[in-house]
């Protein structure tokens, strides 16, 4: 049983690690977008790194980059539509964490998602 105990702790450290360098890589990533050079950083990320793996010739690079500038633009007109819906799941999702929490969590749970909020809203802003 105590050996089970262990195997269960290991993996929720290894679980909880993994999470914790994805929402940190997320952050960077998206921290390098609003305040660096936006789309075009990750376009330019994108061409080169397919430019390398595959050998691409500068005609296929630059067939590439319209390529990606036509996904990007797409995708802006997709977040836009899909925004009200993320924000309505987020709502409800916080109304269903806040109902579960002790009364000295929701205040520190009500002002990580007003950091959040803050964050996304500058983020649109930049």
């Amino acid at each position: 049983m105590k050996n089970w105990k262990a195997i269960v702790g290991v993996i929720a450290v290894f679980v909880l690690g993994g999470l914790a360098g994805s929402i940190t890589t997320i952050g960077v990533v998206r921290h390098r977008l609003v305040h660096g050079h936006g789309s075009q950083m990750l376009a330019n990320l994108i061409v080169r790194r397919l430019s390398w793996e595959l050998r691409l010739d500068r005609a296929q690079r630059d067939q590439l980059r319209v390529i990606v500038a036509e996904g990007q633009g797409e995708m802006k007109v997709l977040r836009k539509q899909i925004q009200p819906q993320v924000e309505d799941l987020l709502t409800r999702s916080e109304v269903k964490v806040r109902a579960m929490l002790r009364p000295d969590q929701v205040e520190k749970f009500d002002k990580l998602v007003a950091e959040r909020k803050a964050r996304w809203a500058s983020s649109k802003d930049g």
